[in-house]
């Protein structure tokens, strides 16, 4: 027997129960597993030939002695408890002896259902209540309606409210249970990258399952509980008070030899509004866990395919594999397959000197990979790179596009070109023409003139220092007091038209630094007489 088996572990700075837990993680931890199940078991208290025999019937043979230090070492821990049994003794002496007789201590039993119920085995996540969760929403709701109006008071908890906090408590067990064993199952599937094809299915089925059913009505029921909830607040605890009033067991949970069932402390209550919170909530996270899971299953899937392909590096390397574990054309094969090169990959140097010109490949010595090629190595199918898509189709629709809007915009500008100041624009052409005036009133004047250009065409702002210059289009217009804009190509005079309407108009030099102008909306075409009276200058940006 070695040291670490006489000496329980060190507990020391423990004292609750955590210690308990100790028999689980020894390296005998299989022989104290089989004797607590034993004594968790048994209704009565046993000896230490009644649990060696006990173990003995259920296939665990064990001698007495080392039964006896592994529940010594168990008391140790607090798992078991023990008392003396002198009903058997005939003589003083037996009563001196270790008459004991072992039972599981409260935390033994909890420790070792815990073990069976969480550790042991595979954990089946079971299918999400909708029906509980419909159940709880329905019921808040009725209590917001029924509580939510006037002061909380006690005398309006009937019978029907107690009923319908029973159920809410009940139900949210139901569905927690089921949401916390299924929010593990995804994790367990989602944090694996090397899963086999049954268990990346398992997953996907997971996903696509609960993604389209179970998330959408968590996160809709979720927000209609915790709107209910929110009414509640105040109730908390008037309801966990009720509660404990209805009960059976009033009077020891008031003496504090029992705890109250759930939804009997206002603390219940204020966990069920974390649980059902639209942001950091239970089903909240378990939204968000499901978002995240989709790479993962990504991940495997193209993993599997890959590997599952007839042209990839795996699946020629263990059809390689195969076949030089044929005993009569392995050498033949290893030699036609990687004979032809003057370099082998993942080539290293054998520390055994007998083993053959052409070892097989499975019994041939072992060759670690080098760091680097380890570490960044490429993977995958080597060989000729994949054709660039064809997209010519694509080019030609957007030069057709972009060729139907330049002749749009060619079609705005003779437009412009063809008007005199003043006159109504289409929609196209007056913004063509507000484009250019809007480079114009950006520049600084030279004398009576402000000149810019803008898409292929020129505006110069004439100072007048009287009158309104117009620009019209279908639904607004632009108002220049003291100015006529005039459009022309760039660098080029305006047309004879555009100069014609400008005869015996007196032009001054704009002594202004920045242009005024009004933008106002008008659904006639036909020019009302201006009033600039209201008119602020101010800079083209903020116009």
């Amino acid at each position: 027997m070695s040291p670490a088996e006489e000496k329980p572990a060190a507990t020391d700075g423990v004292t609750d129960a955590r210690k308990a837990v100790g028999y689980l993680v020894r390296p005998e931890s299989s022989e104290y597993i089989a004797i607590m199940d034993v004594l968790e078991g048994s209704v009565t208290d046993l000896t230490v030939a009644e649990v060696a025999a006990a173990l003995a019937a259920s296939g665990v043979r064990l001698d007495a002695r080392l039964v006896e230090k592994r529940l010594d070492a168990l008391k140790d821990m607090g798992a078991v408890s023990f008392r003396s049994d002198t009903s058997h003794a005939r003589r003083y002496a037996e009563i001196l002896a270790r008459n004991w007789r072992y039972t599981a201590s409260p935390a033994g039993r909890h420790v070792q259902r815990f073990y069976r119920q969480v550790l042991a085995g595979t954990v089946t996540a079971r299918e999400i209540p909708i029906v509980s969760l419909s159940r709880i929403v329905s019921h808040l709701e009725q209590l917001a309606t029924a509580l939510g109006i006037g002061e909380p008071d006690a005398g309006r908890l009937d019978a029907a409210v107690l009923d319908a906090v029973s159920t809410v408590f009940t139900s949210h067990d139901d569905l927690d249970a089921a949401l916390v064993g299924a929010e593990d199952a995804l994790i367990g599937l989602a944090d694996r990258f090397d899963l086999d094809e049954e268990r990346t299915n398992d997953l996907k089925g997971l996903l696509v399952d609960y993604a389209t059913r179970v998330a959408a009505e968590l996160d809709s029921g979720s927000a209609r509980a915790a709107a209910a909830l929110v009414v509640l607040r105040p109730w908390f605890g008037l309801l966990a008070q009720a509660a404990v009033d209805a009960s059976q067991a009033r009077d020891l949970i008031a003496a504090g030899a029992l705890s109250a069932s759930r939804g009997g402390r206002a603390e219940d209550w204020e966990g069920l509004r974390a649980w059902f919170d639209t942001r950091t909530g239970r089903a909240a996270r378990f939204s968000l866990r499901l978002v995240r899971a989709l790479p993962g299953m990504h991940a495997n899937l193209r993993r599997l395919h890959s590997s599952a392909g007839t042209a990839s590096t795996r699946s020629r390397a263990l059809a390689l594999a195969r076949a030089v574990l044929t005993p009569e054309i392995g050498v033949q094969i290893f030699q036609a397959a990687v004979g032809d090169h003057s370099w082998r990959k993942l080539y290293g140097q054998a520390d055994e000197d007998d083993t053959g010109r052409n070892p097989s490949w499975r019994g041939g010595p072992q060759v670690p990979v080098p760091t680097l090629l380890r570490t960044a190595g490429r993977s995958g199918p080597r060989g000729r790179g994949a054709a660039p898509r064809d997209d010519t189709a694509a080019k030609a629709q957007v030069a057709e596009a972009r060729a139907r809007r330049q002749a749009g915009h060619q079609r705005a500008l003779a437009a412009v070109l063809a008007a005199v100041p003043g006159q109504p624009l289409d929609e196209a052409a007056a913004r063509a023409a507000l484009a250019a005036l809007m480079a114009a009133a950006r520049t600084a004047a030279n004398g009576p003139r402000r000149t810019g250009t803008s898409g292929g065409l020129a505006c110069t702002l004439v100072h007048t220092g009287s009158g309104t210059g117009i620009l019209n289009a279908p639904t607004w217009r632009v108002l220049l007091p003291g100015r006529i804009p005039l459009f022309h190509q760039p660098g080029q005079r305006p047309s004879t038209a555009a100069l014609a309407a400008l005869a015996g108009t007196t032009t001054t030099d704009d002594p202004s630094a920045h242009t005024p102008l009004r933008i106002t909306p008008h659904t006639s075409l036909n020019t009302p007489e201006v009033d600039t009276s209201d008119l602020i200058p101010r800079q083209e940006g903020a116009a």
